[in-house]
């Protein structure tokens, strides 16, 4: 029940973000990306911040009322939720890009300092019954310290976006999946089954590295090792993201076309 309330108020975000005229993400420097994570870190920090507990249901005028674009701040999230299924709820605390990870009194686990940790969503993103940690890392470089095996050294040394899954397991978190840069930098994700079939499917808001104003929704489904972009009924989609943000008072913002 958590995660189906979490997806509904990202959903609700993301539509309001996506309309006409709404500010993009300011992540370029310049006419492109970073190309340190100093400098990504350090413009980042310039920024307010804005903090969000997404265990709860965020009220509709918290949402869109006077608050800054997700342009003008940086996110912080805490939430306490049982991942591993042992009865007993850790504690996600994110703040200036780090993620910390507690049992109690005791630190699980923190993200790198060579990443910056924008985002966390909670959710069975490979679907095999088991929630994971989903986090939208910004960081050097295209891969993590494995590389494919035909890639003698890094190509895209450019501050990028990346989608990295973890589970929770025997008190230890264990990557499940990381991606290499995504093409398009995401902004927001949730997982939520948008076509009753039992399965979650991936919901991001996308944009560009070199236009922060583009954005859209996509939709993707996980593969068996990754993730692969579905075409949704347009109608079935827009009722069920509507239905998901029903929750909310007051009208929603349409879906920008692309």
């Amino acid at each position: 029940m958590k995660l189906k309330l979490l997806a509904g108020a990202f959903l609700a975000a993301a539509l309001l973000l996506c309309c006409p005229g709404a500010t993009g993400l300011q992540h370029s420097g310049g006419n492109g990306v970073f190309h340190d994570l100093g400098s990504f870190r350090l413009a980042r920090l310039m920024l307010p911040e804005k903090h969000d507990s997404f265990c709860t249901v965020a009220a509709w005028d918290e949402i869109q009322g006077d608050d800054p674009p997700v342009s003008q701040y940086r996110l912080s999230q805490s939430c306490q939720f049982d991942l591993d299924g042992d009865g007993l709820a850790e504690k996600y605390t994110l703040r200036d890009g780090l993620l910390t990870v507690e049992a109690g009194s005791r630190m699980i686990w923190q993200s790198p300092r060579d990443w910056w940790v924008d985002y966390f969503f909670l959710g069975d993103a490979n679907n095999d019954g088991t929630p994971e940690l989903n986090l939208l890392v910004w960081k050097e470089g295209s891969f993590g310290a494995q590389k494919p095996f035909w890639l003698e050294e890094e190509v895209d040394t450019g501050v990028k976006n990346h989608l990295f899954s973890f589970k929770l397991e025997e008190g230890n978190l264990k990557p499940m999946w990381h991606s290499s840069n995504l093409d398009r930098p995401n902004y927001r994700a949730a997982l939520i089954d948008l076509n009753g079939d039992g399965e979650n499917e991936l919901v991001a808001l996308e944009g560009c590295y070199n236009d922060p104003g583009k954005q859209k929704i996509t939709v993707w489904k996980w593969n068996g090792w990754g993730f692969s972009r579905i075409d949704l009924d347009h109608c079935s989609f827009r009722a069920r993201l509507d239905m998901e943000a029903s929750c909310h008072s007051g009208p929603l913002a349409n879906e920008e076309e692309k």
